[in-house]
Protein backbone atom coordinates (compact mmCIF):
# COMPACT_ATOMS: atom_id res chain seq x y z
CA UNK A 1 0.00 0.00 0.00
CA UNK A 2 1.29 3.68 -0.95
CA UNK A 3 1.06 4.59 2.37
CA UNK A 4 3.34 2.46 3.96
CA UNK A 5 6.05 4.37 2.54
CA UNK A 6 5.33 6.91 4.48
CA UNK A 7 6.88 5.46 7.46
CA UNK A 8 10.72 5.94 6.57
CA UNK A 9 9.51 9.54 6.05
CA UNK A 10 9.08 9.74 9.60
CA UNK A 11 11.89 7.65 10.89
CA UNK A 12 13.38 9.87 13.95
CA UNK A 13 16.50 10.05 12.81
CA UNK A 14 19.45 13.44 13.33
CA UNK A 15 19.19 14.63 9.92
CA UNK A 16 22.90 15.52 8.07
CA UNK A 17 24.07 18.00 5.88
CA UNK A 18 22.56 16.15 2.86
CA UNK A 19 19.09 16.65 4.58
CA UNK A 20 19.45 20.36 5.26
CA UNK A 21 17.15 21.10 3.59
CA UNK A 22 14.26 19.29 5.89
CA UNK A 23 15.66 21.84 8.72
CA UNK A 24 12.83 24.36 10.18
CA UNK A 25 14.15 27.45 11.63
CA UNK A 26 17.41 26.89 13.74
CA UNK A 27 19.16 29.63 11.43
CA UNK A 28 19.24 31.57 15.09
CA UNK A 29 20.86 28.64 16.84
CA UNK A 30 23.74 28.07 14.13
CA UNK A 31 24.06 32.20 13.87
CA UNK A 32 25.07 32.10 17.77
CA UNK A 33 27.21 29.29 17.41
CA UNK A 34 29.17 30.69 15.15
CA UNK A 35 29.74 33.59 16.73
CA UNK A 36 30.51 32.14 19.65
CA UNK A 37 33.58 30.22 17.65
CA UNK A 38 34.36 33.83 16.01
CA UNK A 39 34.59 35.82 18.88
CA UNK A 40 35.30 33.73 21.98
CA UNK A 41 39.11 32.87 22.62
CA UNK A 42 37.99 29.33 24.47
CA UNK A 43 35.96 27.68 26.99
CA UNK A 44 33.36 24.62 27.50
CA UNK A 45 29.87 25.50 26.00
CA UNK A 46 26.94 23.67 25.74
CA UNK A 47 24.08 22.79 23.62
CA UNK A 48 20.87 22.15 25.55
CA UNK A 49 17.45 20.79 24.91
CA UNK A 50 15.19 18.05 25.65
CA UNK A 51 15.42 14.81 24.55
CA UNK A 52 14.66 14.34 21.22
CA UNK A 53 14.60 18.73 20.12
CA UNK A 54 17.47 18.07 17.54
CA UNK A 55 21.00 18.69 19.08
CA UNK A 56 22.70 15.90 17.17
CA UNK A 57 20.92 17.39 14.08
CA UNK A 58 22.46 20.73 15.31
CA UNK A 59 25.66 19.09 15.95
CA UNK A 60 25.88 17.36 12.26
CA UNK A 61 24.80 20.80 10.29
CA UNK A 62 27.46 23.17 12.40
CA UNK A 63 29.57 25.16 9.61
CA UNK A 64 32.34 27.21 10.90
CA UNK A 65 35.72 28.73 9.37
CA UNK A 66 37.99 26.86 12.00
CA UNK A 67 39.57 23.24 12.61
CA UNK A 68 36.64 21.76 13.84
CA UNK A 69 36.49 18.32 15.17
CA UNK A 70 33.39 16.37 15.76
CA UNK A 71 33.41 13.40 18.12
CA UNK A 72 30.07 10.95 19.28
CA UNK A 73 30.99 9.41 22.12
CA UNK A 74 30.04 5.48 21.95
CA UNK A 75 31.72 4.23 25.42
CA UNK A 76 30.16 6.19 28.30
CA UNK A 77 30.23 3.39 31.07
CA UNK A 78 31.91 5.78 34.07
CA UNK A 79 34.24 8.58 33.85
CA UNK A 80 37.23 7.04 32.80
CA UNK A 81 35.44 5.52 29.84
CA UNK A 82 34.30 9.31 28.27
CA UNK A 83 38.15 10.05 29.11
CA UNK A 84 39.09 7.22 27.21
CA UNK A 85 36.83 7.85 24.13
CA UNK A 86 37.10 11.73 23.94
CA UNK A 87 41.10 10.96 23.44
CA UNK A 88 40.91 7.85 21.22
CA UNK A 89 38.53 9.78 18.48
CA UNK A 90 40.64 13.00 19.42
CA UNK A 91 44.04 11.40 18.33
CA UNK A 92 42.68 8.91 15.66
CA UNK A 93 41.08 11.72 13.17
CA UNK A 94 44.41 13.91 14.31
CA UNK A 95 47.26 11.22 13.69
CA UNK A 96 47.78 12.31 10.03
CA UNK A 97 48.61 15.63 11.09
CA UNK A 98 50.11 15.78 14.93
CA UNK A 99 53.12 13.54 15.58
CA UNK A 100 51.84 12.63 18.68
CA UNK A 101 48.16 11.28 17.99
CA UNK A 102 49.04 7.87 16.67
CA UNK A 103 51.43 7.20 19.85
CA UNK A 104 48.18 8.19 22.01
CA UNK A 105 45.40 5.99 19.80
CA UNK A 106 47.94 3.08 19.99
CA UNK A 107 48.54 3.26 23.69
CA UNK A 108 44.45 3.26 24.35
CA UNK A 109 44.29 0.75 22.15
CA UNK A 110 46.57 -1.24 24.33
CA UNK A 111 44.93 -0.48 27.47
CA UNK A 112 41.77 -1.19 26.82
CA UNK A 113 42.36 -4.64 25.24
CA UNK A 114 44.32 -5.47 28.17
CA UNK A 115 41.53 -4.58 30.76
CA UNK A 116 38.89 -5.75 28.45
CA UNK A 117 40.98 -9.29 28.32
CA UNK A 118 41.85 -9.54 31.90
CA UNK A 119 37.71 -9.06 32.46
CA UNK A 120 36.88 -11.67 29.91
CA UNK A 121 40.04 -13.85 31.48
CA UNK A 122 37.99 -13.86 34.72
CA UNK A 123 34.80 -14.50 33.53
CA UNK A 124 36.20 -17.75 31.71
CA UNK A 125 38.37 -18.47 34.98
CA UNK A 126 35.35 -18.40 37.73
CA UNK A 127 35.63 -16.32 40.53
CA UNK A 128 35.75 -19.33 43.08
CA UNK A 129 39.19 -20.66 41.29
CA UNK A 130 40.62 -16.89 42.06
CA UNK A 131 42.17 -15.40 44.94
CA UNK A 132 41.39 -11.74 45.66
CA UNK A 133 44.65 -11.04 47.19
CA UNK A 134 46.83 -11.76 43.90
CA UNK A 135 43.97 -10.82 41.00
CA UNK A 136 43.25 -7.21 40.97
CA UNK A 137 41.80 -5.58 38.05
CA UNK A 138 43.11 -3.41 36.22
CA UNK A 139 42.20 0.24 35.97
CA UNK A 140 42.04 2.59 33.35
CA UNK A 141 45.28 5.20 33.72
CA UNK A 142 42.88 8.21 34.13
CA UNK A 143 46.56 10.52 35.24
CA UNK A 144 48.32 9.54 31.79
CA UNK A 145 45.24 9.92 29.62
CA UNK A 146 45.20 13.38 30.95
CA UNK A 147 48.32 14.22 30.80
CA UNK A 148 48.00 12.64 26.57
CA UNK A 149 44.69 14.70 26.44
CA UNK A 150 47.11 18.20 27.86
CA UNK A 151 49.74 17.10 25.05
CA UNK A 152 47.56 16.38 21.89
CA UNK A 153 45.03 19.75 22.57
CA UNK A 154 48.23 21.96 22.88
CA UNK A 155 49.78 20.13 19.55
CA UNK A 156 46.84 20.76 17.88
CA UNK A 157 46.07 24.33 18.83
CA UNK A 158 50.43 25.03 17.54
CA UNK A 159 48.97 23.73 14.35
CA UNK A 160 45.81 25.03 14.04
CA UNK A 161 46.01 28.62 16.12
CA UNK A 162 41.99 27.93 16.60
CA UNK A 163 40.17 24.54 17.32
CA UNK A 164 36.56 23.42 17.56
CA UNK A 165 35.56 20.14 19.25
CA UNK A 166 32.50 19.53 19.17
CA UNK A 167 31.18 16.27 21.38
CA UNK A 168 27.66 14.63 21.34
CA UNK A 169 26.09 11.90 23.06
CA UNK A 170 27.21 13.45 26.36
CA UNK A 171 23.75 14.65 26.69
CA UNK A 172 22.56 10.88 27.32
CA UNK A 173 24.42 10.51 30.65
CA UNK A 174 23.22 12.13 34.37
CA UNK A 175 23.73 15.55 35.25
CA UNK A 176 26.11 14.70 37.85
CA UNK A 177 28.45 12.36 36.12
CA UNK A 178 28.08 14.73 32.90
CA UNK A 179 29.89 17.72 35.69
CA UNK A 180 31.88 15.40 36.64
CA UNK A 181 33.77 14.92 33.99
CA UNK A 182 33.62 18.24 32.26
CA UNK A 183 35.09 19.57 35.64
CA UNK A 184 37.80 17.03 35.63
CA UNK A 185 38.69 17.73 32.71
CA UNK A 186 38.15 21.60 32.20
CA UNK A 187 42.44 22.60 32.77
CA UNK A 188 42.87 20.44 29.37
CA UNK A 189 40.22 21.72 27.59
CA UNK A 190 40.25 25.51 28.68
CA UNK A 191 42.86 27.13 26.72
CA UNK A 192 43.73 29.68 24.68
CA UNK A 193 42.77 29.15 21.43
CA UNK A 194 40.03 26.00 21.97
CA UNK A 195 36.32 25.86 22.21
CA UNK A 196 35.02 23.22 23.56
CA UNK A 197 31.04 22.63 22.27
CA UNK A 198 29.13 19.85 24.33
CA UNK A 199 25.31 18.10 24.10
CA UNK A 200 23.96 18.70 27.56
CA UNK A 201 21.01 16.85 29.49
CA UNK A 202 18.23 19.81 29.71
CA UNK A 203 18.55 19.91 33.38
CA UNK A 204 21.98 20.99 33.18
CA UNK A 205 20.27 24.35 31.37
CA UNK A 206 17.88 25.00 33.93
CA UNK A 207 20.80 25.09 37.01
CA UNK A 208 22.99 26.64 35.02
CA UNK A 209 20.17 29.58 34.15
CA UNK A 210 19.60 29.44 38.20
CA UNK A 211 23.63 29.74 38.87
CA UNK A 212 23.77 33.05 36.37
CA UNK A 213 20.36 34.48 37.71
CA UNK A 214 21.77 33.89 41.50
CA UNK A 215 25.34 35.19 41.86
CA UNK A 216 25.65 35.13 45.35
CA UNK A 217 24.87 31.78 45.96
CA UNK A 218 27.08 28.76 45.49
CA UNK A 219 26.42 27.96 42.24
CA UNK A 220 29.68 26.26 40.17
CA UNK A 221 28.14 25.69 36.88
CA UNK A 222 29.37 28.75 35.59
CA UNK A 223 33.65 27.68 36.25
CA UNK A 224 32.82 24.97 34.11
CA UNK A 225 30.67 25.73 31.61
CA UNK A 226 30.89 29.59 29.75
CA UNK A 227 27.62 29.64 28.51
CA UNK A 228 24.97 27.72 26.88
CA UNK A 229 22.97 27.69 23.37
CA UNK A 230 19.47 26.32 24.46
CA UNK A 231 17.52 24.80 21.27
CA UNK A 232 13.77 25.57 22.12
CA UNK A 233 11.07 23.65 21.66
CA UNK A 234 9.01 24.05 18.48
CA UNK A 235 5.63 25.99 17.95
CA UNK A 236 2.58 24.14 16.49
CA UNK A 237 3.30 25.30 13.06
CA UNK A 238 6.70 24.60 12.96
CA UNK A 239 6.29 21.23 14.23
CA UNK A 240 3.22 21.02 11.06
CA UNK A 241 6.17 22.57 8.52
CA UNK A 242 8.46 19.80 9.68
CA UNK A 243 5.94 17.19 9.15
CA UNK A 244 5.05 18.63 5.53
CA UNK A 245 9.02 18.87 4.40
CA UNK A 246 9.23 15.23 5.59
CA UNK A 247 6.38 13.74 3.77
CA UNK A 248 6.49 15.78 0.50
CA UNK A 249 4.53 13.83 -2.22
CA UNK A 250 2.58 11.62 0.27
CA UNK A 251 0.88 15.07 1.93
CA UNK A 252 -2.57 14.37 0.30
CA UNK A 253 -3.00 11.24 2.67
CA UNK A 254 -3.17 13.55 5.48
CA UNK A 255 -6.00 16.00 6.02
CA UNK A 256 -5.08 19.69 7.51
CA UNK A 257 -6.57 19.05 10.54
CA UNK A 258 -5.11 16.22 10.98
CA UNK A 259 -1.36 17.46 10.63
CA UNK A 260 -2.73 20.19 13.27
CA UNK A 261 -3.40 17.32 15.76
CA UNK A 262 -0.46 15.68 15.41
CA UNK A 263 1.87 19.09 16.41
CA UNK A 264 -0.36 19.88 19.13
CA UNK A 265 0.11 16.34 20.62
CA UNK A 266 4.15 16.88 20.14
CA UNK A 267 4.19 19.37 22.62
CA UNK A 268 6.89 21.22 20.15
CA UNK A 269 9.45 17.91 20.31
CA UNK A 270 9.83 16.45 16.96
CA UNK A 271 10.50 12.89 17.76
CA UNK A 272 6.91 13.10 19.42
CA UNK A 273 5.64 14.08 16.26
CA UNK A 274 7.44 11.64 14.13
CA UNK A 275 6.77 8.87 16.91
CA UNK A 276 2.61 9.58 16.58
CA UNK A 277 2.96 9.64 13.09
CA UNK A 278 4.01 6.74 12.52
CA UNK A 279 1.60 4.73 14.83
CA UNK A 280 -1.44 6.33 12.94
CA UNK A 281 -0.22 5.02 9.58
CA UNK A 282 0.10 2.02 11.29
CA UNK A 283 -3.47 2.03 12.34
CA UNK A 284 -4.68 3.16 8.91
CA UNK A 285 -2.97 0.06 7.03
CA UNK A 286 -4.51 -2.36 9.52
CA UNK A 287 -7.82 -0.80 9.14
CA UNK A 288 -7.22 0.01 5.46
CA UNK A 289 -7.61 3.37 5.27
CA UNK A 290 -6.84 5.83 2.45
CA UNK A 291 -6.47 9.04 3.64
CA UNK A 292 -5.71 10.17 7.08
CA UNK A 293 -8.48 12.43 8.94
CA UNK A 294 -9.67 14.13 11.84
CA UNK A 295 -11.61 11.65 13.52
CA UNK A 296 -9.18 8.94 13.21
CA UNK A 297 -6.15 10.47 14.59
CA UNK A 298 -8.25 11.85 17.84
CA UNK A 299 -9.26 8.26 17.73
CA UNK A 300 -6.31 6.97 18.25
CA UNK A 301 -4.71 9.71 20.14
CA UNK A 302 -7.51 9.31 23.06
CA UNK A 303 -7.06 5.61 22.77
CA UNK A 304 -3.29 6.18 23.49
CA UNK A 305 -3.62 8.81 26.21
CA UNK A 306 -6.25 6.60 28.03
CA UNK A 307 -3.76 3.27 28.18
CA UNK A 308 -1.16 5.60 29.58
CA UNK A 309 -3.66 6.90 32.25
CA UNK A 310 -4.95 3.84 33.54
CA UNK A 311 -1.75 2.53 33.89
CA UNK A 312 -0.37 5.67 35.90
CA UNK A 313 -4.27 5.68 38.04
CA UNK A 314 -4.93 9.28 38.83
CA UNK A 315 -6.66 10.38 41.43
CA UNK A 316 -9.68 12.20 40.95
CA UNK A 317 -8.01 15.01 42.88
CA UNK A 318 -5.35 14.68 40.45
CA UNK A 319 -7.87 14.33 37.66
CA UNK A 320 -9.50 18.12 38.50
CA UNK A 321 -6.02 19.18 37.14
CA UNK A 322 -6.73 18.03 34.09
CA UNK A 323 -8.81 21.08 33.17
CA UNK A 324 -7.75 23.26 30.40
CA UNK A 325 -9.28 26.42 32.03
CA UNK A 326 -6.14 26.54 34.48
CA UNK A 327 -3.74 26.67 32.03
CA UNK A 328 -1.15 28.34 30.94
CA UNK A 329 0.39 30.59 33.89
CA UNK A 330 2.98 30.08 36.27
CA UNK A 331 2.86 27.35 39.02
CA UNK A 332 1.22 29.63 41.50
CA UNK A 333 -0.96 30.95 39.36
CA UNK A 334 -2.66 27.70 38.21
CA UNK A 335 -2.47 26.27 41.74
CA UNK A 336 -4.37 29.50 42.52
CA UNK A 337 -6.79 28.50 40.20
CA UNK A 338 -7.39 24.76 40.83
CA UNK A 339 -8.26 25.59 44.57
CA UNK A 340 -10.43 27.89 43.87
CA UNK A 341 -12.52 25.97 41.29
CA UNK A 342 -11.89 22.98 42.85
CA UNK A 343 -11.83 23.63 46.47
CA UNK A 344 -8.67 21.80 47.65
CA UNK A 345 -6.62 22.53 50.26
CA UNK A 346 -3.07 24.64 49.46
CA UNK A 347 -0.85 22.06 50.09
CA UNK A 348 -2.75 19.23 48.36
CA UNK A 349 -2.65 21.26 45.23
CA UNK A 350 1.07 21.80 45.54
CA UNK A 351 1.47 18.72 45.65
CA UNK A 352 -0.76 17.59 43.15
CA UNK A 353 0.53 20.05 40.52
CA UNK A 354 4.17 18.20 41.28
CA UNK A 355 3.35 14.93 40.83
CA UNK A 356 1.49 15.91 37.35
CA UNK A 357 4.86 17.77 36.18
CA UNK A 358 6.71 14.95 37.44
CA UNK A 359 4.39 12.53 35.15
CA UNK A 360 4.52 15.03 31.91
CA UNK A 361 0.71 15.61 32.39
CA UNK A 362 1.71 19.28 33.17
CA UNK A 363 4.71 20.56 31.17
CA UNK A 364 6.78 23.57 30.85
CA UNK A 365 8.10 25.75 28.40
CA UNK A 366 10.16 28.84 28.46
CA UNK A 367 9.23 29.26 32.25
CA UNK A 368 5.40 28.41 31.68
CA UNK A 369 3.42 25.46 32.73
CA UNK A 370 1.05 24.13 30.15
CA UNK A 371 -1.39 20.99 29.91
CA UNK A 372 0.36 18.53 27.77
CA UNK A 373 -1.11 18.27 24.38
CA UNK A 374 -1.33 14.57 24.98
CA UNK A 375 -3.35 14.49 27.74
CA UNK A 376 -6.00 17.15 26.15
CA UNK A 377 -6.89 15.17 23.73
CA UNK A 378 -9.26 13.04 26.12
CA UNK A 379 -11.80 15.36 26.19
CA UNK A 380 -11.75 16.15 22.43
Amino acid sequence: MELGKIIEKVVDKPLNKTDKKLLVNREKEFELINLLTQYQPYGIYGICGETGIGKTTVINNIEIPFHTIKITLTQRENQDTILYDILYNLSLVSEKDIKIAKEIKEWILEEISYIKGFSLGISFIGNASVGSQNQKAPRFNYFKAKEYLNKLTDELIKKYNKVIIIIDELDKEKKRDVLIVLDSLKLELQKEGLIVIVSLPYSIYREYKNDRMHRNESGNLENIIKDIIFLREFTSSEIKEILIKRLKEHIDFFDDKSLELIADFSDGNPRDAFWITQKIIFEALSQKITKIDEKMVKTLMRNIVKEYLNEISLTEKQKTFIDESLYPGSREEIVKKAISKNKLPRSTAYSIFDRLLELGIIIEQNGTYKLSGKVKYLYI
